[in-house]
């Protein structure tokens, strides 16, 4: 666990210097703004085993990420969930090992998030050397934004609910 102050976790996995695959922490700076005091908040390019230090300890978990998409077009956002893990393959690199590192948590039983959401934005080609997001993605953030920021506002609701019974 890395310094947990809250429930809920907000992680953001990207690279700032590939492009698109930046996306995830792009969002992630922007409700930073409205949720700095309510959740945990961490990025990082990070992949596999390692995510799950970040992961233990909390009830909740928010990823956001970009992802090639194949059935979908450019911008689109989307949530998966762990269960479409275990069935289907995703292009991201954050994704190596992702259902290893919960299916470890669960027969080492670490405390591990219950509830563990994935909301993606489909990029064309997340590899590619550079700064910044292409228009067709930057058009598209603040759908992501929102999308992200509905979730987190209904888990804060869940939170204060429980703690005030």
């Amino acid at each position: 666990m890395t310094g947990q102050t809250h429930n809920i976790l907000l992680l953001a996995l990207g690279n700032d210097i590939l492009g698109d695959d930046a996306a995830g922490l792009v969002a992630s700076r922007e409700l930073r703004k409205q949720f700095h005091d309510q959740i945990d908040i961490v990025e990082t390019s990070i992949a596999g085993f390692a995510l799950l230090d970040y992961l233990a300890g909390y009830d909740k978990v928010l990823i956001l990420d970009s992802m090639v998409g194949t059935d979908y077009s450019q911008g689109s956002v989307r949530e998966l969930t762990v269960k479409a893990f275990r069935s289907q393959a995703f292009s991201s690199p954050h994704y190596v090992g992702l259902m290893d590192v919960i299916e470890l948590a669960e027969r080492l039983e670490i405390d591990f998030p219950k509830d563990i959401r994935i909301l993606v934005i489909e990029v064309s080609d997340p590899f590619v050397l550079r700064e910044g997001l292409t228009r067709e993605i930057d058009l598209q953030l603040p759908r992501f934004v929102d999308e992200a920021e509905k979730i987190l506002r209904s888990w804060s609701c869940e939170m204060i609910n429980r703690n005030s019974n």
